[in-house]
């Protein structure tokens, strides 16, 4: 059993950081944006495409263990600096510290979704499961970590409404 302490900081999923931790990093690469605007970096928000129908149709141990496949997969497609989170039941986010332009996240995006795409066997089964990604880029208009998350869930359901399995760059003409 963990901490009191412990269980703030991180998620159920081992080594990934909750919203709080999440939304606490995002803030300082905000701060040190506004202080050094050449210092870039980058929110990815990812979702799970029909992950309903993968807890139906192979069960809540199954899913629960493609979580935690997916949890280990997305920190092996980021670098030491970045930051991986679980943000909600099938919802996850990466900070991107230090990049040089948006085209290390659309990257990132895209070895993420190859990386997800990748049958995993959990109990004997082959599981299948893919990503949408939405990616919001650091930018010294922004204020708080609530509003670079909320931009890159916008880009991400642009995303799910391409048809899924994709991903998409925030732009302002993506705000309702």
């Amino acid at each position: 059993h963990r901490s009191d302490c412990a269980r703030h900081v991180f998620d159920e999923l081992p080594g990934l950081a909750n919203r709080r931790t999440f939304y606490e990093n995002v803030s300082r690469a905000i701060a040190s944006m506004k202080r050094r605007p050449a210092v870039l970096f980058a929110v990815l928000f990812i979702d799970l495409d029909y992950f309903k129908r993968i807890n139906d149709d192979f069960g809540h141990i199954v899913a629960d263990e493609l979580l935690d496949t997916i949890a280990r997969r997305l920190e092996n497609c980021v670098r030491s600096e970045d930051i991986v989170a679980r943000i909600g039941g099938d919802e996850f986010a990466i900070l991107l510290n230090g990049i040089s332009d948006g085209s290390e996240a659309t990257e990132a995006a895209d070895r993420i979704s190859v990386e997800i795409a990748r049958p995993a066997t959990i109990d004997e089964r082959e599981v299948r499961a893919t990503v949408s990604v939405g990616i919001a880029l650091g930018d010294v208009k922004y204020d708080l970590p609530e509003d670079i998350l909320r931009d890159a869930d916008t880009a991400m359901y642009t995303a799910k409404s391409a048809g899924r399995a994709k991903s998409a760059l925030f732009d302002g003409s993506m705000k309702s």
